[in-house]
């Protein structure tokens, strides 16, 4: 009798002790899951920040005599990763409001892929940075804009990232609002007087 007590109170202790273990196991998995769903949701507020084009100098002077073209820099914020920099696309064209058209411009403007010999558009630490050789003076106003095609972090797994998309939407794309700017083409190098010779 005694010893089917002392079976029977070890069988009570193992049920409890297995309770103990899934219990303990279940709040971790409840904890995991909690702890994803905070990270999934951190991500996704930081997808869903707008994006920003900003442009630091609004207007410039350009000389028509310099040997060197102009360049405007085009500074992106908002970017999640830096995987981002490498997928912005940049566009520039000619503001509506502009009284005159830089001679060789393109009519559907340019971006980084799609430049001519005197207007180009390129990549330069996440910016992007427009050169442009102007050979008509001018006062040029300009319109620009970038789109990202959000980048996903590597690190997660499928389910993660596809749960992650799900959770993104429509914020997936992003879009800055556009900006102006306006370079003022001049022949700032002077009148080059000839000298005259007086012969009797």
């Amino acid at each position: 009798m005694k010893k089917n007590m002392v079976y029977f109170v070890m069988y009570l202790v193992l049920i409890v002790e297995l309770l103990i273990v899934i219990t303990e196991r279940d709040e971790l998995e409840e904890k995991e899951v909690l702890i994803r769903d905070k990270m999934l949701n951190t991500l996704v507020e930081s997808y869903k920040q707008p994006l920003i084009l900003s442009i630091p100098q609004r207007t410039s002077d350009y000389d028509l005599a310099s040997k060197d073209p102009i360049k405007v820099v085009l500074t992106p914020a908002g970017l999640v990763s830096d995987a981002e920099k490498e997928h912005l696309k940049f566009y520039v064209n000619v503001d509506k409001s502009s009284k005159s058209i830089p001679a060789g411009w393109p009519s559907k403007g340019i971006t980084l892929n799609d430049s001519t010999s005197h207007y180009k558009l390129h990549r330069e630490n996440g910016n992007a940075v427009l050169v442009a050789d102007f050979s008509k003076d001018g006062d040029y106003k300009f319109v620009a804009y970038c789109t990202v095609v959000r980048q996903f972090p590597e690190y997660l797994p499928e389910y993660l990232l596809d749960a992650l998309s799900e959770k993104v939407g429509e914020f997936k794309t992003a879009t800055s609002g556009t900006e102006k700017f306006e370079i003022k083409v001049k022949a700032l190098g002077g009148v080059n007087k000839k000298s005259a010779e007086i012969s009797f």
